[in-house]
């Protein structure tokens, strides 16, 4: 249910651009532009909460000291962020 409201303002080219693909894909410029915002920014989100997993996880790893730790590992995935 969509609950929230906002306005973008776009050049002239981008709005044509906008409108003639939503025509093509027979849908709306609002829900082109959703979909955009999902694909482009969700996967941030998603990182995140595979980085407090990560975190989480490696943490578990030092409360247990028999398990071994892979530290090259623990560097490489770290370098990612």
């Amino acid at each position: 249910m969509l609950t929230h409201r906002t306005n973008v303002l776009f050049t002239s080219s981008d709005y044509q651009m906008l409108s003639l693909l939503a025509q093509k894909k027979k849908t709306t410029m609002a829900d082109l532009i959703r979909k955009a915002v999902k694909k482009n920014y969700l996967k941030k989100d998603t990182s995140r909460q595979q980085l407090v997993k990560d975190i989480k996880s490696g943490w578990g790893l030092l409360k247990h000291p028999e398990i071994p730790i892979d530290y090259k590992q623990l560097i490489n995935d770290g370098r990612r962020f």
